[in-house]
């Protein structure tokens, strides 16, 4: 069996109807019989808009219990002898840059 070209997919300028061109020139409406401009009328096809996806149920988390850990002080004593103020150099701002 032979496949059957039925040509582009119109839609008429005073009726709206839409209706198969068949590939002849002109084009004419076969309802209203008005003739169709076929560069303004191509039916352009869009596709669905994406179904937005229900959010997923957040599993309810149960109360965690923290356990008390020991932290032993790890924080050291900084001598006032230690640090050497003499070795701070003060630079000028005109220096800087």
């Amino acid at each position: 069996m032979e496949k059957f070209d039925k040509g582009a997919k119109r839609k008429c300028t005073k009726c709206n109807t839409l209706f198969f061109d068949f590939g002849k020139f002109p084009i004419a409406c076969p309802a209203c019989g008005a003739e169709v401009n076929s560069l303004l009328t191509n039916v352009s096809r869009r596709g669905r808009p994406p179904k937005n996806p229900k959010p997923e149920p957040v599993a309810e988390t149960k109360d965690l219990k923290i356990e008390e850990i020991e932290v032993e002080d790890t924080v050291e004593d900084v001598d006032s002898e230690d640090s050497n103020v003499e070795d701070i150099v003060e630079i000028e701002r005109d220096q800087e840059s």
